[in-house]
Protein backbone atom coordinates (compact mmCIF):
# COMPACT_ATOMS: atom_id res chain seq x y z
CA UNK A 1 0.00 0.00 0.00
CA UNK A 2 1.37 3.40 -0.97
CA UNK A 3 1.61 6.13 1.61
CA UNK A 4 -0.40 9.02 0.22
CA UNK A 5 0.47 11.73 2.72
CA UNK A 6 -0.18 12.97 6.18
CA UNK A 7 -3.68 12.09 7.32
CA UNK A 8 -5.44 13.81 10.22
CA UNK A 9 -3.49 13.61 13.46
CA UNK A 10 -3.57 15.33 16.84
CA UNK A 11 -1.20 18.05 15.64
CA UNK A 12 -3.86 19.17 13.16
CA UNK A 13 -6.75 19.30 15.66
CA UNK A 14 -7.97 22.64 17.00
CA UNK A 15 -10.62 22.97 19.71
CA UNK A 16 -12.44 26.25 20.30
CA UNK A 17 -14.48 26.80 23.45
CA UNK A 18 -16.38 29.90 24.51
CA UNK A 19 -13.22 31.90 25.27
CA UNK A 20 -11.34 30.92 22.12
CA UNK A 21 -8.86 28.26 21.07
CA UNK A 22 -7.70 25.93 23.84
CA UNK A 23 -4.02 24.97 23.77
CA UNK A 24 -4.06 22.73 26.85
CA UNK A 25 -6.68 20.25 25.68
CA UNK A 26 -5.26 16.76 25.31
CA UNK A 27 -8.31 14.73 24.32
CA UNK A 28 -11.82 15.32 22.98
CA UNK A 29 -14.55 12.79 22.20
CA UNK A 30 -18.14 13.28 21.14
CA UNK A 31 -20.95 11.14 19.78
CA UNK A 32 -24.62 11.13 19.01
CA UNK A 33 -27.32 8.55 18.51
CA UNK A 34 -30.94 7.95 17.65
CA UNK A 35 -32.02 4.44 18.60
CA UNK A 36 -34.28 2.41 16.32
CA UNK A 37 -36.53 -0.28 17.78
CA UNK A 38 -38.05 -2.98 15.60
CA UNK A 39 -41.82 -3.44 16.03
CA UNK A 40 -43.22 -6.94 15.69
CA UNK A 41 -46.66 -8.36 15.10
CA UNK A 42 -47.54 -11.84 13.98
CA UNK A 43 -44.50 -13.86 12.94
CA UNK A 44 -40.81 -13.35 13.64
CA UNK A 45 -39.99 -10.47 11.29
CA UNK A 46 -40.40 -6.79 12.08
CA UNK A 47 -43.39 -5.05 10.50
CA UNK A 48 -41.90 -1.62 11.10
CA UNK A 49 -39.84 0.39 13.51
CA UNK A 50 -39.98 3.23 16.00
CA UNK A 51 -37.43 5.96 16.55
CA UNK A 52 -36.16 6.93 19.97
CA UNK A 53 -34.97 10.36 21.04
CA UNK A 54 -31.85 11.90 19.56
CA UNK A 55 -29.07 12.30 22.13
CA UNK A 56 -25.54 13.69 21.90
CA UNK A 57 -22.74 14.00 24.44
CA UNK A 58 -19.00 14.23 24.76
CA UNK A 59 -15.99 14.76 26.96
CA UNK A 60 -12.63 16.46 26.88
CA UNK A 61 -9.49 16.37 28.99
CA UNK A 62 -7.60 19.57 29.67
CA UNK A 63 -4.64 20.73 31.70
CA UNK A 64 -5.33 22.39 35.03
CA UNK A 65 -4.32 25.90 33.88
CA UNK A 66 -6.86 25.76 31.02
CA UNK A 67 -9.50 24.39 33.42
CA UNK A 68 -8.97 27.38 35.71
CA UNK A 69 -9.71 29.76 32.80
CA UNK A 70 -12.78 27.77 31.70
CA UNK A 71 -14.09 27.58 35.27
CA UNK A 72 -13.97 31.36 35.67
CA UNK A 73 -15.70 31.85 32.34
CA UNK A 74 -18.48 29.37 33.19
CA UNK A 75 -19.07 30.93 36.60
CA UNK A 76 -19.43 34.38 35.02
CA UNK A 77 -22.73 33.31 33.43
CA UNK A 78 -25.60 35.78 33.83
CA UNK A 79 -27.76 33.07 35.43
CA UNK A 80 -25.64 32.45 38.50
CA UNK A 81 -22.18 32.21 39.88
CA UNK A 82 -21.86 28.43 40.01
CA UNK A 83 -19.89 26.44 37.45
CA UNK A 84 -22.96 24.38 36.47
CA UNK A 85 -25.13 27.52 36.06
CA UNK A 86 -23.51 28.47 32.75
CA UNK A 87 -25.24 29.30 29.48
CA UNK A 88 -25.03 26.66 26.73
CA UNK A 89 -21.99 27.27 24.55
CA UNK A 90 -20.57 26.06 21.23
CA UNK A 91 -17.54 23.78 20.88
CA UNK A 92 -15.84 23.75 17.48
CA UNK A 93 -13.46 20.93 16.57
CA UNK A 94 -11.43 21.42 13.38
CA UNK A 95 -9.27 18.79 11.71
CA UNK A 96 -6.77 20.08 9.16
CA UNK A 97 -3.40 19.58 7.60
CA UNK A 98 -1.67 20.86 4.48
CA UNK A 99 -2.79 18.18 2.00
CA UNK A 100 -6.29 17.24 3.26
CA UNK A 101 -9.50 19.28 3.26
CA UNK A 102 -10.38 20.93 6.57
CA UNK A 103 -13.18 19.23 8.51
CA UNK A 104 -15.12 21.26 11.08
CA UNK A 105 -17.54 19.62 13.52
CA UNK A 106 -19.78 22.00 15.46
CA UNK A 107 -21.22 20.99 18.83
CA UNK A 108 -24.00 23.47 19.62
CA UNK A 109 -25.61 24.22 22.97
CA UNK A 110 -23.15 22.30 25.15
CA UNK A 111 -23.68 22.13 28.91
CA UNK A 112 -21.02 20.74 31.23
CA UNK A 113 -22.49 17.93 33.34
CA UNK A 114 -19.50 16.51 35.23
CA UNK A 115 -15.94 17.35 36.15
CA UNK A 116 -13.45 14.71 37.19
CA UNK A 117 -9.80 15.03 38.01
CA UNK A 118 -7.33 16.82 40.12
CA UNK A 119 -4.60 15.25 42.13
CA UNK A 120 -1.54 13.35 41.17
CA UNK A 121 1.27 11.30 42.60
CA UNK A 122 5.03 11.54 42.92
CA UNK A 123 6.73 11.04 39.58
CA UNK A 124 3.78 12.22 37.47
CA UNK A 125 4.81 14.55 34.68
CA UNK A 126 1.25 15.79 34.21
CA UNK A 127 -0.74 16.22 37.39
CA UNK A 128 -4.23 17.50 37.95
CA UNK A 129 -5.66 17.04 34.45
CA UNK A 130 -9.41 17.64 34.42
CA UNK A 131 -11.98 15.59 32.49
CA UNK A 132 -15.15 17.49 31.56
CA UNK A 133 -18.24 15.63 30.40
CA UNK A 134 -20.92 17.54 28.53
CA UNK A 135 -24.36 17.12 26.99
CA UNK A 136 -25.00 18.53 23.53
CA UNK A 137 -28.52 19.94 23.33
CA UNK A 138 -28.71 20.47 19.55
CA UNK A 139 -27.82 18.05 16.74
CA UNK A 140 -24.10 17.87 15.97
CA UNK A 141 -23.07 19.43 12.67
CA UNK A 142 -20.73 16.79 11.27
CA UNK A 143 -18.63 18.96 8.93
CA UNK A 144 -21.68 21.09 8.19
CA UNK A 145 -24.20 18.25 7.87
CA UNK A 146 -26.70 18.04 10.75
CA UNK A 147 -27.09 14.70 12.49
CA UNK A 148 -30.82 15.33 12.80
CA UNK A 149 -33.08 17.80 11.05
CA UNK A 150 -35.61 19.69 13.14
CA UNK A 151 -38.98 18.98 11.53
CA UNK A 152 -40.91 21.63 13.45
Amino acid sequence: MAINGNLYDWEGVSVVLQDGMVAGITEIKYSDEQPITAHYGRGSLPRGYGRGNYAASGSFVMDRDEWEKLKISLAASPHGSGIYDHEPFVIIVAYANHDMPEIVDTLKSCRITKFDGGGGSQGDDRVSAITCEFTILEPILWNGIPAKKDNF
